[in-house]
């Protein structure tokens, strides 16, 4: 009898660990998602809070806001493709990202494109945060 008790404490924790587990991506996803609905609807102020602690350190919200602003592209569309996390608080997010570009000239054809975009993500005191690759948009 007490080996089926000791079983089903087993099973129930485990459960329980995932259900947590799960529930902090659930958290990853809505951090994610709504960072990009803050590129797409251009407030980058708002999706300045998104970055790490350790980012923002190294680029102010008015550079950040301005380099986002000067970008050549207009984001129209992000999902959520996959999520592979090695650590319970560092995950690396694949999206699909639609976006349109628009070439020189006021004339000019605008090109609307999907790529794949993968994120780094790290969870400081219980939040997700975006750690950018040192990339430029522009």
């Amino acid at each position: 009898m007490n080996k089926i008790k000791a079983l089903l404490l087993i099973i129930a924790v485990s459960l329980l660990m995932t259900a947590c587990e799960d529930q902090e991506k659930n958290k990853l996803d809505n951090r994610v998602m709504t960072s990009w609905k803050n590129k797409i609807e251009k407030d980058f102020s708002e999706a300045y809070k998104f970055l790490s602690p350790g980012w923002r350190s190294t680029e102010s919200e008015t550079a950040f806001v301005q380099r986002l602003s000067m970008a050549k592209i207009k984001w129209l569309k992000a999902s959520i493709k996959s999520k592979t996390c090695t650590q319970k608080d560092v995950c690396k997010v694949e999206l699909s990202i639609e976006y349109e570009y628009q070439f020189k000239g006021s004339f000019a054809d605008k090109l609307v494109v999907t790529t794949t975009v993968k994120e780094d993500w790290i969870m400081k005191n219980n939040k997700w945060y975006h750690v950018p690759a040192k990339t430029k948009l522009n």
